[in-house]
């Protein structure tokens, strides 16, 4: 006969999760996982498993969006010319057409 072979009211009969050695219910202790072990095998939980980090904020304060790209265009033979999609604005002549005029040139 073992330790738990014995009358107890109102407790039964059960294994111990860690060793496999059979006590009484009322003398096991119920373990953080769970599973019910004899007090010998019980242990704290462990308090790192309790350790919240602070939230991480990823977002920066402010940001604001990159300038647009300026051009600057420059007055050249067929800028200065009046055919449209050729000319520049603020060098064209009106009804200018230089003599060396190249309309695969174009100016962008």
């Amino acid at each position: 006969m073992g330790i738990a072979d014995q009358l107890e009211l109102g407790s039964w009969n059960v294994v111990c999760y860690e060793c496999g050695n059979k006590r009484k219910s009322s003398y096991m202790l119920r373990h953080w996982q769970g599973y019910y072990l004899c007090p010998e095998h019980w242990e704290y939980r462990q308090p790192q498993d309790f350790v919240r980090a602070k939230a991480d904020q990823q977002t920066p304060a402010w940001a604001q969006p990159m300038p647009k790209d300026t051009f600057a265009s420059t007055c050249d033979i067929n800028g200065n010319t009046a055919v449209s999609d050729c000319a520049v604005s603020d060098c064209v002549t009106s009804d200018y057409v230089a003599p060396g005029f190249n309309p695969i040139v174009q100016p962008y």
